[in-house]
């Protein structure tokens, strides 16, 4: 499972020879914390300090054959009190594509290694900084070679293949092993009538478990599109096609895709496009809005199809309202930094990720309004997601929440402000507040909400330091009120 890693670094020193916008920058991150319950699990509070001396590399590049980037932090975490929880682990954040043969040949590698609570209901919220329990930790990473290659007078087509492999945690708690394998092939002339066009696409994809899952499950889907170009603003999609899948049973489920959609690009600032189908689990869609200001930007987000943890953890951050926010303010930044920054809120609990090796029905809608003033940024954010199980199966030993219950839901809402007092200090502050159900054989329902307020300064050309105080608290099936403050002290050399 290394390989997509070891991959990543050389094709990082392959690009380094003609580039001249690649970064690689060692850091030390150091921060300081008491909290008053350390142990959210426990019915009695204990207070404890916690020293975290992180050093790391952060590779990015932004131009050329190569262009990405890579996060690695070896985190060295030590308790005053509760010893028995000191801990060391590598986390791993890294994506990048390579071009291996100019305008023809990609390759794709994405990297994640992390430890956090994925449960909606009980421990830490997701996000938390002292959640680092090694059940919890996630392992995706995945190898993407494609091909493209033009035909006629303006077709384009394509041969894609992806590996993705899914671990984590210890074998009594964790995830078990999931190798995914996709092949794709498409060919498109969305103008070849002027009037009209049309597309072809093709999909096959097999997901490989390790010995705890009775059995392993495929996917086929095949698509046609007739494009009707109405104006250069404004196109429609009429769509037929079939899929295939033994997700629910093992006997299969096959079926017809019928759908239509439109995209629409009224000025430079908008875009709207949508998608509509009838699929074999029933209705999907896909609708994406942006919409870019002076000073502001506005994305919505709405998506139902199936999905996974590991689709969601390498690709989830492409439909989150933030990312398409940043996309319109920040069009200077990689990649890889907006997708970074925009995982921001995630990484402080507004992530409605559900721990599971299965597969399922996801329904997500999401909004996000950003608006950036002299001295002053704030964002307002609004998520729901919605995940039913597919799996009828028995006998999976890692199948997570959607094991327990045949829906979890989520519904949250989020500010965050940040004000620039000088030219090196900041102020920040937010709150988040979540609800979540789960529903079927058993039922359950968590509310969570956490407020931070704190300042950030920079110490020097490459030293930047910080204090944050966290209030937490969880209602519901895991009660807890917690507390904390955090110095932190961050090195770039």
């Amino acid at each position: 499972m290394l390989r997509p890693l070891v991959l990543l670094f050389a094709l990082a020193v392959v690009g380094t020879a003609q580039a001249q916008t690649f970064r690689i920058q060692p850091t030390l991150s150091t921060q300081l914390t008491w909290t008053d319950n350390v142990d959210t699990d426990g019915a009695d509070t204990q207070q404890d300090w916690i020293l975290e001396v992180s050093p790391g590399l952060s590779m990015v590049r932004e131009s050329g054959r190569l262009k990405g980037g890579l996060d690695l932090r070896l985190r060295n975490l030590t308790h005053a009190e509760r010893t028995e929880e000191n801990t060391t682990y590598v986390a791993v954040d890294g994506r990048g594509s390579f071009e291996a043969i100019e305008n023809s040949l990609f390759v794709n590698v994405d990297a994640s290694v992390s430890r956090d609570n994925q449960s909606l209901f009980r421990g830490r919220v997701p996000g938390d900084v002292l959640d680092y329990d090694e059940d919890n930790e996630v392992r995706v990473f995945s190898v993407a070679p494609r091909y493209l290659f033009r035909f006629g007078s303006g077709g384009e087509g394509q041969v894609n293949y992806r590996e993705r492999w899914l671990g984590g945690g210890t074998s009594s708690g964790g995830l078990g092993g999931q190798r995914a394998q996709t092949l794709g092939v498409g060919l498109s002339h969305p103008v070849a009538l002027r009037l009209f066009g049309w597309s072809l696409d093709f999909s096959r994809s097999e997901t490989r478990y390790d010995e705890n899952a009775t059995r392993d499950v495929e996917q086929e889907l095949a698509r046609g599109t007739l494009f009707i170009n109405i104006d250069p603003q404004f196109r429609l999609r009429a769509i037929g096609g079939y899929e295939s899948n033994d997700y629910a049973i093992a006997e299969g489920e096959r079926g017809e895709i019928w759908g239509a959609g439109f995209d629409w690009y009224p000025t430079e600032r908008t875009a709207l496009s949508a998608t509509g189908e009838k699929r074999t689990f029933g209705n999907g869609y896909d609708v994406s809005l942006r919409h870019r200001m002076a000073r502001s930007a506005f994305s919505f987000t709405a998506r139902r199809d199936i999905s996974s943890l590991a689709d969601e953890i390498a690709d989830g951050f492409m439909f989150d309202p933030a990312y398409q926010a940043l996309t319109s303010l920040r069009p200077d930044l990689s990649e890889f930094e907006r997708s970074r920054l925009a995982l921001e809120p995630y990484r402080r609990g507004a992530s409605d990720a559900v721990r599971s090796n299965a597969y399922y029905v996801e329904r997500t809608v999401g909004a996000s309004w950003t608006l950036e003033g002299v001295r002053n940024t704030l964002t307002l954010s609004v998520l729901r997601s919605d995940r039913n199980s597919l799996d009828t199966l028995s006998g999976f030993s890692f199948g997570g929440e959607l094991q327990s219950y045949d829906r979890v839901s989520m519904r949250s809402a989020s500010i965050s402000f940040s004000h620039r007092l000088s030219g090196f200090a900041t102020l920040n502050a937010g709150y988040l507040h979540s609800k979540s159900t789960g529903s079927g054989e058993e039922s359950d329902e968590t509310t969570r909400s956490t407020a931070r307020l704190g300042i950030s300064r920079r110490l020097g050309a490459n030293t930047d330091g910080g204090l944050t105080y966290r209030h937490t608290r969880s209602e519901g099936s895991d009660d807890y009120t917690e507390n904390a403050v955090t110095a932190t002290l961050g090195m770039r050399f």
